[in-house]
């Protein structure tokens, strides 16, 4: 404690007494909420899509909306913790590593473990640690048969390694393409049917996924 001319007693903090000073406590709490604060104040991205690929995120974390308009959300709030990957997309093409989440959601993370192409209807992802499965929603193929655009078949020896997708719509010959004699990537006509040829994506099972979802709806 220090006098001043006039008598005035001041409770002056120097560096040698800040280490013990109650100022020193009340700062670094301060420090702390802010620190918290921030954590939970500062994202803000135009849809949880736009989380980088592979962040763990804990549950809890708020990402606000960075264009909020009416009738839509102020935000987004994570409700389980877990990696963030893009949601599955029909017709991509996925190589090895990448990484995506289910759709419908079901809590997990699936890696490329064989490079392909999705297809148009979700695959029914399968549920078990390290387990693997072909991104396959399909039936055999059928001799005189009508398909319509979009449709998806694999080869009558139960192969799911290749699919074929209906292109141009039609009826199927009697008798099965000679589908080892098509590229991946090309098509094959048959009867009035034309089919694409892609590779099959196969996915394996690595992790859980965060699941963000919108509050705060904007009236």
């Amino acid at each position: 404690m220090e006098k001043t001319k006039g008598g005035l007693e001041l409770d002056i903090t120097t560096n040698s007494t800040f280490e013990n000073d109650d100022i020193k406590e009340t700062i670094v709490n301060y420090g702390k909420n802010f620190s918290t604060i921030e954590k939970y104040l500062t994202d803000s991205l135009e849809s949880p899509e736009d989380i980088a690929t592979g962040q763990i995120t804990e549950n809890g974390k708020i990402i606000w909306n960075k264009n909020p308009v009416i009738g839509g959300y102020i935000g987004w709030v994570n409700v389980r913790e877990g990696k963030h990957a893009p949601t599955w997309k029909p017709k991509i093409s996925y190589t090895v590593g990448q990484e995506i989440k289910a759709k419908p959601d079901n809590g997990n993370i699936y890696r490329c473990v064989t490079a392909g192409k999705s297809m148009v209807n979700s695959p029914t992802f399968l549920v078990g640690t390290g387990v693997e499965f072909y991104d396959a929603n399909g039936n055999k193929w059928f001799p005189d048969y009508n398909y319509q655009v979009n449709d998806v078949v694999f080869a009558t020896n139960g192969s799911r390694i290749f699919y074929y997708i209906c292109e141009t719509a039609g009826i199927t010959n009697s008798t099965e393409p000679v589908w080892s004699g098509v590229q991946s990537g090309t098509t094959i006509i048959d009867g009035s049917v034309v089919w694409r040829k892609e590779t099959t994506v196969k996915w394996k099972q690595v992790g859980d996924s965060s699941n963000f979802r919108p509050f705060g709806k904007v009236e």
